[in-house]
């Protein structure tokens, strides 16, 4: 599946696994996108992976109503950047095998692909090739996936697409090696998530996790699900948010944030944002994602990957 013109495709969508096929229902793939022609030189700067929220519902996802459930934005501008950029399609929780454990199964499973696709298109373009959809049979599909950086991965994520962002970062497959974590508005901690009757209809968590929180067995599964529980990180992250937002209570987030301050002070980066709500975190061209969010992880990337890669991004706003 490609988009834009024929004869210069903007993304590839590629199914989970090598050799394998997209569900009918679309419930689960890898978006990559083409590498600009003005890409660095001397290889991107990393590797983006994009994680959209909206619940675990299934309403909300990559080419829905509401622009890939707010995150449309997102891998524009990091191309724009010097990074590559892939989005990622999950089962969500209706979908056959969806929530916990499915769900974050998913997640894994497009980490370690970055991985094997970057390594199989360098050992041979043609042999892959012929594993891909024939629509990805493209020279520039396949020059996106040699300029992947599996060892420079991050993950960005929002909502609930950050609280699996957290969660990958903890779960890292060994192919590849998370540089760093954006989570922006994440539901970082499920059992807060579930006393505050996160999402419209109050019963989101619970539906994602099959389960309350209330006797053993369901504090086992929400200990194996949540950020919160499986600090400290030990990975770079910035947590970012807006005090306006009437989606996940500023508390929920800022909470996780001051815990996994206190546990990693070196590798944490609070951000929050007056006046901003649910979505202008995830906003390119909004003063939150320009004046907070870039710059913070601009800083946070100066410390762990160097001064090009935090000036790339400081001239995306500029």
């Amino acid at each position: 599946v490609v988009s834009g013109m024929a004869e210069a495709p903007a993304f590839w969508d590629l199914p989970p696994a090598l050799s394998g096929s997209i569900a009918e229902e679309r419930s689960s793939f890898l978006r990559v996108h083409a590498v600009p022609e003005n890409a660095p030189s001397n290889g991107l700067h990393g590797t983006v992976l994009i994680i959209h929220g909206g619940y675990w519902k299934n309403t909300y996802g990559l080419d829905d109503e509401y622009g890939n459930a707010g995150v449309i934005s997102l891998a524009p501008f990091f191309l724009k950047c010097g990074f590559g950029a892939i989005e990622v399609e999950y089962r969500r929780r209706d979908h056959e095998g969806g929530g916990w454990p499915g769900t974050n199964e998913d997640i894994l499973t497009a980490m370690r692909l970055v991985g094997e696709l970057h390594a199989a298109a360098g050992a041979s373009a043609a042999a892959l090739q012929d594993k891909l959809p024939a629509a990805a049979a493209d020279a520039r599909c396949m020059a996106a996936l040699q300029k992947l950086r599996p060892d420079r991965l991050i993950l960005a994520g929002h909502s609930a697409g950050g609280c699996m962002a957290l969660w990958g970062g903890h779960r890292c497959p060994p192919n590849v090696k998370v540089a760093a974590v954006l989570a922006l508005a994440p539901v970082a901690d499920l059992v807060l998530g579930h006393e505050l009757r996160v999402s419209d209809e109050g019963d989101a968590v619970e539906l994602y996790m099959k389960c309350k929180p209330d006797d053993e067995e369901g504090r086992e599964r929400y200990a194996q699900a949540s950020p919160a529980a499986l600090l400290p990180v030990t990975f770079p992250i910035v947590v970012a948010y807006g005090d306006a937002d009437n989606h996940v209570p500023p508390e929920l987030v800022s909470s996780y944030a001051k815990s996994a301050s206190t546990g990693a002070p070196d590798l944490v980066r609070e951000v929050c944002i007056p006046g901003v709500d649910h979505f202008d975190v995830v906003h390119a061209g909004s003063d939150a994602w320009k004046g907070h969010i870039v710059p913070a992880l601009a800083a946070l990337l100066e410390t762990h990957l160097g001064a090009e890669v935090a000036l790339a991004l400081r001239q995306g706003v500029a």
